[in-house]
């Protein structure tokens, strides 16, 4: 190489270093705005009910959990809650991104006064307000305070007003219903749970409301996916294929707007979401009929790299309420801090204006053979699930994934990122890289060398996350390309950025570094938000690939053989317990505490009220006596109800399952001789009851417990006879 070509060379790289060491505000050419104006309607949301859990007890050291209940935070969303201009909900959360968002009021918002609720309906799903938590709509009747409603959050600057619902709706009321809200101008129903038979209001808004949007869900047996305490290399959710909620989930996206999907423990979150999006997404893609868009929750910087719907739900509190003086919020715990993270929100509201969310089954999906596997250790501080404290919690997904788009190619020593992108089918290209979780870190984010295919060079470009370097390939040569605009996706305007990338041929190259600080450069002093921007080029040659672009593939019909075995005992029933038939019924053995066995439901319960009666008595004469009816979300009891007596104690007993049974909530009653039982379930006011011989106890469970597809029998250290379960729908 001669002396002229290097000192060449050597000019361009001082120039891209000089260039790349120069505050983003030194740009020599402003440009356009990227991000055009909010449309009139979204689906993306931004929900009351981690605030109203958060809200519990505000302002006060809690010393126990025992008030941190589903129940009490149903009583925090009130009017004020909402409107105080002080700390108000409406009045002072996404100051920036309400234009793009609905307001949704969750759980607790509708009346307890069953004689209120003119229109029929359950108890929490009839549309009524509870007077004397909004006084403000006092004397209005159901419709017009709806209406009310969506105007005063209107005049807040959100986009509209959403409403949730749980229940099961006859075709009669929900006509009614969507009569309401069409009135109202309300455009959004969360149904979190019910009407998964019917679909009848999906039925009616067809039929009066086509405008009106409906989310449908199925739960997702709780809030981690399966077999989260085994040693695995792969954790499938239920949504996959053979899983207890695969064909529930997939008649909900025939029949439903949009899917969510569901809650996870905000520790695993995001690996938890990739997960089931994966699973569900690998099933339905390029099946028009699997018509619904789905919704990642919280996950802003996954749903720009998959082309979904967000249920935003973080708020800016913290350290306003402790446990034992550890600030506690089951919802948004941990290093990540998502109280700390709001841009990420608002930024993407404004990317669901370049690029809306699309359904399921458009378009192809792809994922790597590689998956990664995210763990930490729970304790009472991360979550409402009592039966992970102080154990390992392990969960995977696919180390990448796509949507209409060849899979990114990612380059790193070490540990890799998550690595998302998707080309939308209005053109934009959005890519998303996500971080981490381990033992020893419960949140970092890896920087990779990240190289991308994309489809149509004239098209936005999408960048959320952080690198080590983020290539964009085209289809062909770019270097007489005029602009490369780019801006924080949270700006009004763009900048010419060419001088601070390396056009080589049809790769465009831009430093790590740079996309952090252009990707913050809007963001707010003390935001933690990872980077997100928008990149487009103009002018020069802007070439477009052809057909081969978008790869081949079909939907995955068959399940990779599963890692583990299922002892399978009598009558279907599988687990530690030794189940044997016996003239009475069963006689299950346990050699050990708290041991299980199940068998699987012909149709899960998801919502709605059910009572399951037997009987038991002591199987000998042993010193320790019990029997427990198991009511479970998933295949190893992880998240379910326990029911029955601690015979030799003398009481009766009803639980949310843990590692202790025990220390459990229970009841003196004489339990000699034969014991009648029935548990009656409300899924929707997510209580229980058990009665045993006339006496009753009675519980509040979680959102761990989300819908029963097992039922079994529990014992500890003991051996007990059983008669055949009856389960009856009420």
């Amino acid at each position: 190489m001669n002396t002229i070509m290097k000192c060449q060379q050597l000019s361009v790289i001082m120039s891209l270093v000089i260039a790349c060491t120069l505050p983003v505000n030194t740009l020599f050419a402003e440009g356009p705005n990227l991000v055009p104006p909010p449309h009139d309607h979204t689906a993306n949301y931004w929900c009351t009910w981690y605030a109203q859990n958060y809200w519990i007890g505000r302002g006060t050291d809690l010393q126990n959990l025992q008030g941190v209940t589903n129940q009490a935070a149903r009583e925090e969303l009130k009017e004020d809650a909402i409107f105080n201009e002080k700390d108000g909900w409406a009045t002072n959360y996404l100051k920036r991104g309400r234009e793009d968002y609905l307001f949704l009021i969750d759980h607790g918002w509708q009346t307890k006064d069953a004689s209120k609720r003119i229109a029929g309906g359950p108890a929490f799903f009839n549309l009524v307000a509870q007077e004397s938590d909004f006084p403000r709509y006092f004397g209005l009747e159901p419709k017009e305070v709806l209406k009310r409603f969506n105007e005063d959050i209107k005049a807040l600057g959100w986009n509209s007003l959403g409403i949730w619902t749980r229940g099961d709706v006859t075709i009669e009321q929900a006509r009614t219903f969507v009569e309401w809200s069409k009135y109202a101008g309300i455009t959004y129903w969360k149904i979190d749970g019910g009407d998964t038979k019917e679909f009848n209001a999906y039925k009616a808004k067809e039929e009066i409301d086509p405008r009106l949007v409906l989310e449908y869900v199925t739960g997702a047996g709780g809030n981690i996916n399966p077999k989260w305490e085994q040693n695995l290399d792969s954790y499938p959710s239920v949504y996959d294929i053979g899983g207890k909620l695969q064909q529930p989930m997939l008649r909900c996206l025939q029949h439903s707007d949009t899917f969510r999907t569901y809650d996870a423990s905000p520790l695993l979150m995001s690996v938890t979401t990739l997960r089931r999006t994966h699973d569900i997404l690998k099933q339905t893609q390029q099946q028009p009929k699997y018509r619904a868009i789905l919704n990642v929750q919280d996950d802003c910087n996954i749903a720009i790299g998959l082309g979904v719907l967000v249920a935003s739900k973080r708020h800016p509190n913290i350290n306003e309420r402790t446990l034992q003086g550890r600030d506690l919020h089951h919802q948004l715990s941990g290093k990540r801090r998502m109280q700390r993270r709001i841009n990420e929100a608002e930024r993407f509201g404004r990317w669901a204006r370049i690029a809306p969310a699309f359904p399921a089954g458009d378009g192809v999906y792809l994922s790597s053979d590689l998956e990664l596997i995210d763990r930490c250790e729970f304790t009472p501080w991360d979550t409402w699930a009592s039966n992970t404290y102080g154990k390992v919690v392990s969960q995977s997904a696919p180390a990448i994934m796509a949507r209409n788009m060849p899979l990114p190619k990612v380059e790193i020593d070490g540990m890799p990122p998550y690595v998302c992108a998707t080309t939308y089918p209005n053109g934009p290209t959005g890519i998303a890289c996500e971080g981490r979780v381990s033992i020893d870190d419960q949140w970092f984010h890896p920087r990779a060398k990240v190289t991308v295919r994309i489809k149509d060079a004239s098209q936005p470009i999408g960048i959320v996350g952080h690198y080590d370097r983020l290539v964009l390939e085209f289809a062909d040569s770019i270097e007489d390309v005029r602009y490369v605009w780019a801006q924080d996706l949270l700006s009004d305007e763009a900048v010419d950025i060419k001088g601070k990338v390396r056009i080589d041929g049809a790769k465009l190259s831009i430093d790590g570094a740079f996309i952090d600080e252009l990707g913050t450069f809007a963001g707010d002093k003390g935001d933690n938000s990872a980077p997100g921007m928008v990149l487009k080029l103009e002018g020069g040659t802007l070439p477009v690939a052809d057909e081969d672009y978008t790869p081949q593939v079909s939907p995955v019909t068959q399940a990779k053989r599963r890692q583990f075995k299922i002892t399978k005992q009598a009558d279907g029933y599988f687990g530690k317990a030794q189940l044997s038939r016996s003239p009475y019924g069963y006689r299950v053995t346990a050699s050990g505490p708290a041991q299980v066995v199940l068998r699987e439901l012909e149709e899960a319960v998801t919502s709605g009220r059910f009572s399951i009666t037997w009987k038991m008595k002591p199987a000998n004469r042993a010193a320790t006596k019990n029997g427990m009816i198991v009511l479970s979300s998933d295949e190893d009891a992880n998240a379910a109800l326990c029911g029955g007596s601690w015979i030799g104690a003398n009481e009766i007993t009803l639980f949310e399952n843990d590692s202790d049974w025990g220390n459990d909530h229970s009841r003196s009653l004489n339990t000699h001789g034969e014991l009648n039982c029935r548990v009656d379930v409300d899924l929707d006011l997510r209580t229980a009851t058990l009665t045993v011989n006339g006496d009753e106890v009675e519980i509040a469970f979680s959102e761990s417990v989300t819908s029963i597809n097992y039922v079994g029998f529990g014992v500890h250290n003991a051996d007990t006879l059983f008669t055949e379960p009856r389960i009856i729908h009420r």
